[in-house]
Order: structure tokens, then C-alpha cells, then sequence
């Protein structure tokens, strides 16, 4: 095998203790630099954070929307810390993201020096994925992951004298299984794994390559899945026998279906979008490999390692990136703009496998063949050009691609980057060896630099003590932690109110979003909950008085004593036990409950209600509906009410005859989805209702 270097001269020794050194020296830098810029932030990504936090830390494992279930369990330990278990989560980030360090020095180190090794893996390191680190997201455990992964299929030998090839297909598969219990993604990988042990005999010119190679990839399909259902099993039980966990398959579910000839459109946009941030980012690198797979003398002349680096970097990065833009393309109903967000952090963890192609080009430069070469820069050169043009109108940010914001395209930085690639094109076309230097040397720590000021710039305007932060940290002072479960946060949106959700650290606390100065009704004082807390200025009903009031807050203890008639929830069969035994107007079960489906819904009750009643809806209003009146009818009796389009409880107080059994909602405007969005749903939809319960005040 032609592998470099193989030395054990005192030189090559010296060289390896010095490597070694100023490796961990990196990593440690790095790890000091991440833990000082990460601590103290606030929360920044809604609701991302929130959700990873309930559900790793507040939650049964069966009960998460994905099946992070590794991830979560790992994460769990941050509960630990108490109120500061944030910083904690961000330390196990630091700890992981600066973990894959030494397996991406030892993968480049195969095709280049320990000092190009060495420049990788900082870079790798500097990238501005790193904002992830500040984030309760698996994003940085997911690149540790994958780094692992490069290694053992790259790196990793079982044998100097021979190649075992099952055993580093059960490693992968093991490796790839572990993964995909951190994000789901990493099954989108495994054809592309597979495909590379299949392959790989033949590029190092073994005997019995294909039989071997197959058998490699069939150990690595059947470790991966074992892993992914086994160990999810044991986390947590029949839930994790879903491939993709409730969120995506109801993601994948409510997208179905959609037009042939829309879903290609919407995944070229988004493809055009990536290939030209992918060509702002890596253009030498692009070339390299796309003139490797095209070239036959190119990976001739090409060791061993470098062929094998070619191909799992072109595999790797064709079912991620492929991943991305679909996932994107199924989305784009969403909302005019979605097709227009580049999600390149689902497949930024193999762009360090590029910058090892570029120092395995500068390392052993192999010769471009001119007359396939020039087509290669020509091609990548206008791709560059129209990014230029065509990019600033897709939605970039710091969370969905860091690396692409951090060079800021618009800008006249931004345009010195693409300067620095197209010279770099232009020189490997013409066979210079100056053309990988200029890029690592040159043009990666310009984007380094860049992506560093960028992320600093971006986590510095997360402001730890907005005033939900605020709001939602006394109420965890302040609210008995066995009580925490049982309080309504009142804010301007769904985001403010998430904010001091994840504060108040209680998975099962209430919400409703008002306008902001909106004044709080009495229905919507909760009537199940024993606190609310209001963000902001929203007048209270007439008798309620604030236990602790604030300019930024105020925090009501309600009187919740009554006597319990009963429940019915509407995700599960009516029938004659249940406190509704029938209902007219509402549409077939989902999980949370049921769609009103006409202008009225009635709900039959199994016996009369009581003289007073007290009538709590949990209810979300659907499109237009939101924020209009409805109108609730027992007897002669009416009441209106108002809700948003996230469920929350609505509390009515009735005086009755006694001998009422049914109660009728008027919808305001039962609107079809199929009218007001690409949705294939056709119903009059208004009020979706998950839960009701009727009881009397406890006298």
C-alpha cells in the first residue's frame, strides 16, 4: 500500500511528538476560546433549544419528537447543573465539537504532512459551524460523529498485513448507528457508506474485492440499524422503532403528495442555491475532486489514500448535500421564502474532507490534464459569477449556514473571497502549484477570519436578559418546583413565550400569545393551572390582582378549587363511557385531537351539566379563524372567545337549568387549506380541540 510516510527515523519521531503537541495544543485553545465566548448567552434558536432541553431533560425518552435518543441521554447530565444547566449542555458541546480534531488531523494526515494535517484540523475547528457549540442542539456531537466516521474508514487499520474488511464495515456500521441516535440525518449516509466499502478494495487493488466489499457493506447496513432500533429500543421502547420519530414523519406526512413538477422546481432553486455557496466556499477543492472522478490518469497518478479520500468525500457529500436540498424542496410550501434558506449545516461537517483534498494537493501535486481542467475552472468560474449576482436574494443567516454568511457575499470582503477562488482556478488550470497554497494559505484563513468576526458578531446580539429571560428566571425561583408543570405564560408571541418556557425549565407549562397591550380576558384566566405569568403589559381582568409585579412581568396565583365533572381529550374514540359520548361538526381523530369541519360543532355529553359549570377548551384556531370571535352556546346561554393558532385553554362559566346535555361552538370562518396554501387538505377547518373538562366550583 503507498502510504504515507512510513518512517521511524529519530527525525519522523521528533516530527510526530511535535505534531502531537501542537495538536493538543489546538484543541485546548480552541475548547478555552469556545467556553469563554459561549457562557452566559441566552438561548437562541426558537424552538430548537427549547424542545432539545424538555426533551432531554423534562421528559420520558419515549415521549421525544426525534429520535435523538443518544444525544438526549447524554445531555440529561446537564440537569445537574440546576438553573445554569445551559452552560453545562454548551460545555458538552465544546468538549465534543473540539473532539474531532484529532480524527480529522489523522484522516488528512494520510494524504499530507503532520504541519497540513495540523492547518486542517485548525481550520476545521475555526469554522464557524462552532456557533453550534452555544446552542442546545446535537449539531456538535453530530460533527464528532462524523469525524469518528471519516477516521475508521479512512484511517483506521485493523491490520497492517492484511485487510480486514468486515470488521471495518461493522466499525462503520457501528459508528454510522451510534450517529443516527444523535440526529436521524446519518441514515441518509448510509448508502453512501456502503457504496464506498463496496468500492474501496478495488481503488487499493485488493484480491477478492468484491466479494469482501460486499460483505463489508452488507455488516455495515445490518450494524447501522441494529444499532439505530436496538439501542433506541432500550432508550426508549416501541417509540424508537420509528425510522424518523413523530416530528419528521408528520413533516414528511403533511407534505406528501405534492406535484411532481413543483417539487422539482422548488429542488432546483434550492440546488442552484448550494452549488453556488458550495462554489464561494471550496472552488479549488470543487475542481480537484470533480476532475478526479472525470480524470482516469488523474487518479493514477494518485496514491491509494488520496483515491479513497476522493470518493468517500464525493459519496459523503452527494447524500448529504442531496439530503438538504430535497428536504428543502419538500418544505417549500411552507412559505414563499422557504425554498429560499440554504440548510448547509445538514452536510458542512464534510467540508474538512475538502480542505484535506487541498493539502493532499499541495502536499503531492498531481498534473491537471489541460483539456479537462479548463472546462472544470470554466465551469465553477461562472458558477462563481452568478453567485455573485444571484446569491444575496436567498435567505442566509448564521444559524442555517454559517460558513456562507460569516464570507458575506454582498460585501466587499465578500467579494476579495471570490477574487481569491477564481485566481486559484485559474492557476490550477494552468498547471501552477500555487494554486492549493493560495487557497489554504491564503483564501481559507480570509474566510476563517471573516466566519470568526461573524459568529462573535451574531452571539453577541443574543441578549441573555430580555425581558421573557427575566420573567421566566423568577418564575423558577419563585414557583415551587413541583407547581412549575402547572403555570401559563402570557406573552407577545409564540417566541417570548417560549423564551420563559425555557427558563421556568417545566415541560408542561400553558401558553397564550396576546397582541401586545392586549388586555387578559377572563377566559383566558386558567382555570387547571395554579400560576400566570404575564410578560409585558396586558391589564389584568377586573379582581385579579398580581402576587409580584414588575415593569417587566407580573406573576398571578390562582384559585383553582372545583370539583372535576370530567375529561374527554380528542385524540382518543368517543363512545358511551366518556364524558362526550358524540360529537357533529368535528373532523376524524389526529394524535392532538380533531378539526372543526363545518360552521358549528355540538358535543353530547353522557349526562345533564351541572347548575354551574365551569368549561375549560384546550383549542387553536386555524387560519383566518385566529384572533376572530367564536362563539360557545349551552341552553340559551352564549359566550364568545377568542384563540391563537397554538392550542391553549379557554375557561367559560355557565349558569345552566341543569338539564343541558349538549354545547355548541360557532366558527367564524371555516376556511378549506387547499384555498389558502398549496395543502392538498380540503375541509372547512376552524377550531382544532384537543381536550375538555367540565366541572362546578368546589363550594
Amino acid at each position: 500500500m503507498d502510504r504515507y510516510p512510513t518512517t521511524t527515523s529519530a527525525a519522523a519521531n521528533r516530527s510526530r511528538l511535535l505534531a502531537g503537541a501542537g495538536l493538543l495544543a489546538l484543541c485546548c485553545g480552541v475548547f478555552v476560546w469556545l467556553l469563554l465566548r459561549n457562557h452566559g448567552l441566552g438561548p437562541a434558536i426558537f424552538s430548537d433549544e427549547w424542545y432539545y432541553s424538555k426533551m432531554s431533560r423534562l421528559q420520558p425518552l419515549a415521549e421525544a419528537m426525534v429520535p435523538s435518543y443518544l444525544y438526549l441521554w447524554l445531555f440529561r447530565a446537564s440537569s445537574v447543573c440546576g438553573a445554569g444547566f445551559l452552560d453545562c449542555a454548551r460545555i458538552g458541546n465544546e468538549l465534543f465539537f473540539v473532539a474531532a480534531a484529532p480524527f480529522i488531523y489523522a484522516v488528512t494526515r494520510r494524504v499530507a504532512s503532520s504541519l497540513l494535517a495540523l492547518l486542517v484540523a485548525a481550520l476545521a475547528l475555526l469554522t464557524p459551524l462552532n456557533v453550534y457549540t452555544s446552542f442546545f442542539m446535537p449539531e456538535a456531537s453530530y460533527y464528532f460523529g462524523f469525524a469518528v466516521l471519516s477516521w475508521v474508514i479512512l484511517a483506521w487499520q485493523v491490520s497492517e498485513s492484511r485487510w480486514n474488511a468486515p470488521l471495518q464495515g461493522l466499525a462503520a456500521g457501528a459508528v454510522l448507528g451510534l450517529m443516527s441516535l444523535v440526529k436521524v440525518h446519518a441514515l441518509f449516509l448510509l448508502p453512501a457508506v456502503c457504496l464506498y466499502l463496496g468500492c474501496a478494495g478495488r481503488l487499493a487493488g485488493r484480491v477478492n474485492w468484491r466479494s469482501r466489499g460486499a460483505l463489508a457493506a452488507l455488516l455495515a447496513a445490518a450494524a447501522t440499524l441494529a444499532l439505530k432500533f436496538g439501542l433506541g429500543y432500550v432508550f426508549a421502547g416501541e417509540e424508537a422503532l420509528s425510522v424518523f420519530g413523530s416530528f419528521y414523519t408528520g413533516t414528511a406526512n403533511s407534505h406528501a403528495r405534492r406535484p411532481l413538477a413543483e417539487l422539482l422546481r422548488a429542488a432546483w432553486t434550492s440546488g442552484a442555491g448550494h452549488l453556488m455557496a458550495l462554489a464561494v466556499l471550496l472552488a479549488l477543492p470543487l475542481a480537484l475532486l470533480i476532475h478526479a472522478t472525470l480524470s482516469r490518469s488523474a487518479r493514477a497518478q494518485g496514491s491509494t489514500e488520496l483515491r479513497q479520500l476522493q470518493l468517500y468525500s464525493l459519496l459523503t457529500l452527494g447524500a448529504a448535500g442531496g439530503m438538504a436540498v430535497m428536504f428543502t424542496a419538500s418544505i417549500a410550501d411552507v412559505a414563499p421564502t422557504e425554498v429560499l434558506r440554504l440548510h448547509m449545516r445538514y452536510y458542512s461537517f464534510v467540508f474538512p474532507l475538502l480542505l484535506a483534498l487541498s493539502a493532499a494537493a499541495i502536499h503531492r501535486p498531481c498534473p491537471a490534464t489541460p483539456a479537462l481542467a479548463w472546462p472544470v475552472a470554466l465551469l465553477l468560474a461562472i458558477v462563481l459569477a452568478c453567485a455573485v449576482w444571484k446569491l444575496p436574494a436567498y435567505s442566509i443567516n448564521a444559524v442555517d449556514g454559517p460558513e456562507i454568511y460569516g464570507v458575506g457575499i454582498a460585501s466587499l470582503p465578500g467579494r476579495v473571497v471570490v477574487g481569491l477562488e477564481l485566481l486559484a482556478l485559474l492557476l490550477w488550470a494552468r498547471g501552477s502549484r500555487l494554486a492549493a497554497p493560495l487557497f489554504l494559505f491564503v483564501a481559507m484563513p480570509v474566510m476563517t477570519v471573516q466566519g470568526v468576526l461573524s459568529s462573535g458578531a451574531y452571539l453577541r446580539n443574543i441578549d441573555p436578559n430580555l425581558p421573557a429571560y427575566v420573567a421566566g428566571r423568577f418564575a423558577y425561583g419563585y414557583v415551587p418546583a413541583a407547581e412549575r408543570n402547572q403555570l401559563t405564560v402570557v406573552g407577545a408571541d409564540v417566541l417570548e413565550t417560549m423564551h420563559a418556557q425555557f427558563y421556568v425549565d417545566a415541560p408542561d407549562t400553558g401558553t397564550i400569545a396576546l397582541p401586545p397591550g392586549a388586555p387578559l380576558a377572563p377566559y383566558h384566566m386558567p382555570l387547571r393551572n395554579k400560576w400566570l405569568l404575564v410578560i409585558g403589559h396586558h391589564p389584568l381582568p377586573p379582581g385579579v390582582r398580581a402576587e409580584v409585579a414588575t415593569d417587566v412581568y407580573a406573576l398571578v396565583k390562582m384559585d383553582t378549587q372545583r370539583r372535576v365533572i370530567g375529561v374527554t381529550r380528542f385524540g382518543q374514540p368517543l363512545g358511551p363511557n366518556s364524558l362526550v359520548t358524540a360529537a357533529e361538526g368535528l373532523s376524524h381523530l389526529e394524535p392532538w385531537g380533531r378539526w372543526s369541519e363545518a360552521k358549528r360543532v355540538v358535543l353530547h355529553f353522557s349526562r345533564p351539566l351541572p347548575a354551574h359549570a365551569n368549561v375549560v377548551i384546550k383549542a387553536q384556531a386555524f387560519g383566518p379563524n385566529t384572533g376572530l370571535p367564536f362563539t360557545m352556546k349551552i341552553g340559551s346561554e352564549e359566550q364568545s372567545f377568542r384563540v391563537g393558532d397554538l392550542p391553549q385553554d379557554v375557561t367559560l362559566r355557565f349558569a345552566t337549568d341543569g338539564q343541558q346535555r349538549s354545547l355548541t361552538i360557532e366558527i367564524p370562518k371555516p376556511t378549506v387549506p387547499h384555498d389558502v396554501s398549496p395543502s392538498i387538505d380540503t375541509r372547512p377547518l376552524g377550531i382544532g380541540l384537543t381536550d375538555i373538562e367540565i366541572s362546578t366550583p368546589d363550594t
